[in-house]
Order: structure tokens, then sequence, then C-alpha cells
């Protein structure tokens, strides 16, 4: 990747001789225990290795093409709809959009076989292959039944690395920045958002209604060519190397991605403790009925799907798939006009995200939710009322709202649920977990995408942008009783954050909100403090006790 002195190999080699001499073994590490940080790290939790960086950007690069083809999808219907002659065929116009989620199914169980079998890299790999062919395809298609296949492909790859890339982002990251390193997901999909924007507006010149569109719906394939060789350059997944029984790979790649060997050892016996744990847990067992079978896993599906579909259902989508058909339609912009005007949003879209990094891991997950939501309903109910009264006016009150929404999703319902979906798994059921709540998000994403022309033909705009702010009022009633907070908590510790009920969790934030709502108002709140159902402190304790009568039952045995 980069030149590397000598002196400074010589320090590498001395501290890998180190690292492979260290005590692998050392008794009272345990899966339950936190991240070992050196006091360097816990001051500055951002520095970290070049090599760790560097996968970082290598597995973002993987999202870079579902971003851009979100947008170019939306530019591109200015020049295949009257193209294909389906200006009046809004259930076809919807087909077009959301068939590309029957392959996204297709895409996550194949994620799931190779994830098992081949390790993150070959999964990104073969994504990357998908995504360039059907790209390929797509912008050759001469009608649109050669078009949709086309699309299906393309779904495969959505799939895929919208099950591997945030699971490994996650593997990789040490547990103080993980919230912000998983979240860059969503924020290199707003940048290849926001590029494909820019490609709109340059093609939409150049003959849109039969070359532009082709080279918007062809652009995706860029970073996907890319891809396909960067990803051979950066680490494979410990986690997934350990399970495998790669113990040297894997020590060698945390050195590669730790900052330090002690750091590196402590972590590589965690995770292996945390696996052979799982391995016990797992034997014998079909994992796809463990998530059901098992309560707190269990639970966590159920939340897991609940952050998908509010992320969906929010209606950001609309935005993002339909954008420039609406300012055409609605506020009677011209084609070009409207391809133009829609770059802003996608710029706010992007800047907005960077929000995430400085508040997910100091906030919490639970805490962005609950403050964005609430603002993003309100928005919505701006643009509903924004096709009422004076044009000008209007043509304002719908702008500021479009622009406001997409403020408060970037670093809310955007990145939330897919950092909450790759960490709160166990471990030995995270690729089973991931693999629902994946196809969960993409069974919302087609309900949305095929249903919205058909659903502004019948209610009208406002009508549409209605129900999702309805959709977004009980997004806020159902994370607030049921969302807990996952911040702080390593991969292997996540298993306790739903060990107790979900109405239990539910009761608890009750009582919190109200306690909170009587100091706010100034009246006297009990002395008891309350003991939250995922304290840290406390479920860990409940948990290592359990795990020792376990032990202790086996070793009477």
């Amino acid at each position: 990747m980069e030149s590397i002195s000598e002196a400074q190999q010589a320090t590498n080699d001395s501290k890998l001789e180190e690292f492979d001499n260290a005590d692998l073994t050392k008794e009272g590490v345990t899966d339950l225990d936190d991240e070992y940080l050196t006091e360097e790290e816990r001051l500055h939790p951002w520095r970290q290795t070049r090599a760790f960086y560097w996968s970082v950007v290598v597995a973002s690069v993987a999202v870079l093409f579902y971003g851009i083809d979100i947008t170019a999808i939306s530019g591109a219907q200015v020049g295949y709809i009257p193209h294909f002659g389906i200006g009046n065929r809004t259930y076809l116009q919807g087909v077009l959009v959301s068939c590309i989620y029957f392959g996204c199914f297709v895409g996550v169980f194949i994620a799931l076989f190779t994830n098992t079998y081949f390790g993150r890299r070959f999964t990104i790999c073969l994504a990357a292959v998908f995504s360039t062919g059907a790209c390929i395809w797509e912008a050759v298609s001469p009608s649109w039944q050669v078009f949709i296949p086309g699309r299906i492909i393309l779904g495969f790859s959505y799939g895929m690395i919208g099950e591997t890339a945030p699971v490994y982002l996650a593997e990789m990251s040490p547990a103080s920045i993980r919230g912000a390193i998983v979240s860059l997901y969503q924020q290199v999909i707003t940048i290849g958002i926001f590029l494909a924007y820019l490609c709109n507006l340059i093609f939409v010149w150049v003959n849109y209604k039969n070359v532009g569109w082709r080279i918007m719906i062809g652009f995706p394939m860029v970073p996907s060519v890319v891809e396909i060789f960067l990803i051979w350059t950066v680490p494979e997944s410990p986690r997934w190397l350990i399970k495998k029984g790669r113990y040297e790979e894997a020590k060698r790649n945390l050195y590669k991605l730790r900052l330090t060997a002690e750091t590196a050892e402590r972590d590589f016996v965690r995770i292996k403790k945390g696996v052979e744990e799982d391995e016990l847990l797992q034997k014998g067992k079909n994992l796809l009925v463990e998530v059901i079978r098992v309560p707190y896993i269990r639970r966590a599906v159920l939340v897991g799907c609940m952050e998908m579909l509010f992320q969906q259902m929010s209606g950001m989508n609309v935005f993002m798939n339909y954008i420039d058909e609406v300012f055409k339609e609605n506020i009677h912009m011209g084609s070009r006009v409207s391809v133009a005007v829609s770059l802003f949003p996608g710029f706010v879209n992007m800047v907005a995200t960077v929000i995430v990094y400085f508040t997910i891991d100091r906030y919490g997950r639970r805490t962005l939710q609950l403050v964005t939501f609430p603002i993003m309903f309100l928005m919505l109910l701006m643009v509903l009322f924004s096709f009422y009264g004076d044009k000008k006016v209007n043509l304002a009150f719908f702008i500021i709202g479009v622009i406001f929404f997409i403020i408060a999703y970037s670093p809310g319902a955007g990145p939330v649920p897919w950092t909450f979906c790759a960490e709160v798994f166990p471990t030995y059921v995270r690729a089973a977990g991931t693999t629902i709540t994946t196809f969960a998000v993409n069974a919302f994403d087609f309900a949305l995408s095929f249903s919205w022309p058909s659903m502004k033909k019948a209610w009208g705009p406002q009508g549409g942008f209605g129900f999702y702010a309805g959709f977004n009022f009980l997004g806020i009633v159902m994370q607030f009783l049921f969302l807990p907070e996952t911040k702080g908590f390593t991969l292997e510790q996540m298993r306790v954050v739903f060990e107790e009920g979900l109405f239990t969790i539910a009761w608890y934030h009750c009582r919190a909100g109200w306690r909170s709502l009587r100091k706010l108002l100034g009246l006297s709140v009990p002395d008891t403090p309350l003991v939250s159902p995922y304290d840290k402190a406390f479920a860990l304790d409940r948990a290592r006790r359990e795990e020792a009568m376990l032990h202790a039952g086996e070793a009477a045995k």
C-alpha cells in the first residue's frame, strides 16, 4: 500500500515478534471483558493504524455503487420513461425502480453462504462483479423487458453488500469508535448519491432521452470495477479467521489493525474465547431457527427489523428515488431544471451525515433516533402543506421541508439502523441475524419504491407525504418504548443487552421518561435510582454469574 522505511520496518518486525511470543492464553481474560485500551488509545481513540484506515476506505468503496444507483435511477427516469414509452403506466414505473429488491432477497442468501465459507473479502468481490455486469446490462437495454433482468442482477450485489459491509466494518473496528466507523456505511452511500446527482446533471444535457440516461444508469460500475481489485489489498476479518481456525493469520491481521501488540494480543484472546463460546452454542443447531427460538436473540431481531422498517418508511427513499419526478410533476419544473435542483438535497445529505461521527458514540444510538425522528415528522408535515396555497410560498415550504428532513435523517435514521444491526447480534448468530434484517430492509424498500407512483396518482403527493409522516410519528413512539442503548458494549458483550423482555425495557423507558418530564416541569421525583434492564455493569455482572454457574454445573458432571 505505502512504502515503509527500513527503520520503521525494523520496529514493526520487533513488535510482531513481541506479539508472536505473547501469552495468548492468559487467565482472567473472557469474552465479556471490556475492550483493552492503552492510555494512549483512551485519550486518542481515532489514532489507529494506516492498515485499519485503508481497510475502512476499501470497504467503503464497495458501498459507493449502492448510493450512486439510488440517485442514478432517479435522474435516468427523465430519459428512459419516454424512451420505453411508459409515461402513463405508473405500475410499470414502480416495477422498474423496485424490481432490484427481488434480486436483493437472493443476494442476502448468497452472502449468507459466501460469508460463512469464503469470508468477507470474497463476498464483497463477488458483489462488485455482479454490480459491474448488471450496470452494463442496464445501460445497453433496448426495452423495459430487457432492463428488468439487469436490475434484478444488480439487486444481488445490493443484498450482498448490505449483508457484508457493515459487519466487516464492525468486526474490524475497536469498540470505542465502532459506531462511527460502521456509520461510514451510510456516509459513503450519501457520497455516492451526490456523485450520481453530479453525473445526472452533466449527462442530462447529452441527448438524455437516448444516450444520457444510459450513462447515468451505467455510472455505478466505476466503483465496482475498482473494488474488484482493491478488496484483496486489505486484511480479512480476524473474527472470521479465528472462527475458521486460522489463528496465525488472525494474529497478524490484528497486529496490522491495532496500534500496539498488547492491544492486539488482548483482542485476540477475547475474540477467540467468544468464538469458542459461540461454537458450543452453535453445535447441532439451525441458526436461522435459533434466532427465533432463543428469547434474547429473537428480541434483537424484532428491534433490528423495527429499525429497518422506520428507516425505510420514514420516506427518505421517495426523495432519493423520485425527487426529479416530484420536482418535474408537482413543482412544475422542466426535466433538466429538476435534475439540476436535485443536486442540492444530495449535497445536504452528504454533508449532514458527518454529524454522526461526533454524536453516535458520544450520545448513543437511542438518543440520535429520539432527537431526529420528531424533526423528520414535522418536516414531512411542512412538505405536505406545501401543496396548498400560493405557488411561491409552496415552493419555499417544500424546499425547506425537504432540506431539514434530510439534515435530520442523515445522522439518525440513515446510519443508526445499520450500526445497530451490525453490532447487536451475538457473534454465533450474527450472520443469520443480519441476513434477516437485511432481507427486511430490502422488503420495506421494495414496498416503498413500488408503491410511490401509484400512491401519488391515487392520493396525490400530499397524501403520500402524509402517509410517511404518520409512519415517522409511529417511529417516535415505538423507538421510545423498545429501542435500548448499545453504545459502549463490545461485540462479545452484546448478548446481555436483550436479556430482559421487551416489555420490561418499555416499562423502564416509560418510568424514566415520566421522571424526566416531572424534573423538567420542576416537580419532585423519587430519590431511588432507576436501574436500566440493559445497564452495562448490572447486565455483565448477571451474565458472569450465570456463566460461572453453568461452568460449575459442567465441572460437577
